[in-house]
C-alpha cells in the first residue's frame, strides 16, 4: 500500500497543474493642452480574442485644466471674488455614451479693494491669477457583455474625448470677470483576462504516461503477490 501511495505522488508530481491565472495587457492614448471647447477621437487595440477569456475592461482617465482667470472689482467697497477655473473631461464609446468623467478645478477666493477706476485686472481692486493648473483622475471598471463584444476582435477602436470649459466667478454684481481655459486628458484601457490553459508539449506528455504507467506497474505487482 505504501509503494502504491508513493508512485501515485510520484506521478502527481510529474504532471503539470495548469493554473488559470489572470493578466492584463493595457493601451494608451491622449490629447494635449489645448484650448477648451474641444472634442477629439482617440485610438485603442481592441482585446484580442486569441489571448483568452475576458474578465474586466478598465478605463482611467487623467484630466488637466490650466490657464489664468481675471477680476477687478468695480464698486465704491471691497469685495470678496472667487475665481473657479475649471473643465469637465468626459470619455465616450463610438456611440456616445459616457464611459468616464473627470472635472478638474482650480479655486482661490480674493480679496480686492474698492474700484481704482483702472479696469486692467491689477492694482488694489483687480487680479489676474496667472498660470494655473489642476488635475483630476478618474477610471471605471466594465464588465459587460456588451462592452466585451464592442472592444472585443481585430483591429482598434475610436472612443471621443472631450474637453468643455467650466470656469466661473463669485462675487458682488460690480465685478468684472474673465478667463482662459485650456484643458487635456490621458486616457489607459486595460484588458483584464484569464489565458487559454497552453497544450502540453509532447516531451510533457510522454512524462505524464510514464507517471501513469509507472501507477499501474506497481498496482500489477501487488496483485501478482497477493495471487
Amino acid at each position: 500500500m505504501k509503494k502504491t501511495f508513493a508512485a501515485l505522488a510520484l506521478a502527481a508530481a510529474l504532471i503539470p497543474v495548469a493554473g488559470a491565472q489572470a493578466a492584463v495587457i493595457s493601451f494608451n492614448d491622449s490629447i494635449g493642452v489645448t484650448e477648451t471647447d474641444w472634442s477629439e477621437t482617440l485610438r485603442f487595440s481592441k482585446f484580442n480574442t486569441k489571448l483568452g477569456t475576458l474578465n474586466s475592461i478598465k478605463f482611467d482617465l487623467s484630466g488637466l485644466v490650466s490657464g489664468a482667470g481675471f477680476a477687478e472689482n468695480r464698486g465704491s467697497s471691497a469685495a470678496k471674488v472667487t475665481l473657479t477655473l475649471g473643465s469637465t473631461i468626459e470619455l465616450t464609446r463610438p456611440d456616445g455614451s459616457t464611459l468616464v468623467v473627470a472635472n478638474p478645478v482650480f479655486d482661490q477666493l480674493y480679496n480686492l479693494g474698492r474700484y481704482d477706476r483702472v479696469l486692467d485686472f491689477a492694482g488694489t481692486s483687480g487680479v489676474n491669477t496667472g498660470t494655473v493648473e489642476a488635475s483630476k483622475a478618474e477610471s471605471f471598471l466594465s464588465s459587460s457583455a456588451s462592452d466585451f463584444a464592442l472592444f472585443s476582435g481585430k483591429g482598434f477602436i475610436e472612443l471621443g474625448l472631450s474637453a468643455l470649459g467650466t470656469s466661473f466667478a463669485k462675487g458682488p454684481g460690480n465685478v468684472t470677470t474673465g478667463f482662459d481655459t485650456y484643458a487635456s486628458g490621458a486616457v489607459q484601457v486595460t484588458y483584464d483576462y484569464t489565458p487559454f490553459a497552453e497544450v502540453p508539449e509532447p516531451a510533457t506528455l510522454a512524462t505524464m504516461l510514464a507517471g501513469l504507467g509507472l501507477i499501474g506497474a506497481v498496482r500489477r505487482r501487488r496483485q501478482s503477490n497477493k495471487a
